[in-house]
């Protein structure tokens, strides 16, 4: 087996799940978003932010599973990390999301197998098998930090940015 990704700084993991100084934490980029807002794709974009959260959501719960309770088979397409969301499912979404989110804070808090690896032995799949428990938090979080990035160009482009709490500003 080779040599997995050590990521033991519970502190660092924390930070970036929440945003911590590096980028606005994920509540504040969802905040005050509309079911109509959330569903729409401005410029004929092919997800809504509604779609991204469900799909952040969909991974950061498969990771933080893996974490808990141990490997659970990973989507075989990707059309099967993206969950449908309706308009009413909007808020249950995002608040899914979020808790996810909290989830992987306390699992990376209390967890004393962040360095087991994230894969049993006889599952290959390249993308992560260097993975520890604890870097697949980690993959988790930079997997939101992208789609979050993506959703504030997309709020921007709907006139819906910043958001009523304000924003980082260079």
């Amino acid at each position: 087996m080779s040599t997995l990704y050590n990521i033991d700084d519970r502190s660092l993991l924390v930070n970036l799940l929440s945003g911590a100084g590096s980028f606005l934490e994920p509540a504040a980029v969802l905040d005050g978003l509309t079911s109509e807002q959330a569903l729409a794709k401005p410029l004929g974009l092919p997800h809504s932010i509604a779609e991204i959260v469900s799909h952040m959501c969909y991974w950061q719960e498969w990771f933080n599973r893996c974490a808990v309770t141990g490997f659970s088979a990973a989507a075989e397409h990707a059309a099967d990390g993206w969950p449908a969301v309706s308009t009413e499912d909007w808020d249950a979404v995002r608040t899914r999301f979020l808790a996810s989110i909290e989830e992987a804070k306390r699992i990376v808090r209390e967890s004393d197998s962040l360095g087991e690896p994230l894969l049993p032995p006889d599952v290959q799949i390249p993308v992560l098998s260097k993975d520890s428990l604890g870097s697949g938090i980690l993959h988790a979080a930079v997997h939101s930090a992208h789609h979050l990035g993506q959703i504030i160009t997309m709020r921007q482009l709907m006139g819906l940015w910043p958001p009523a709490a304000g924003s980082l500003t260079w």
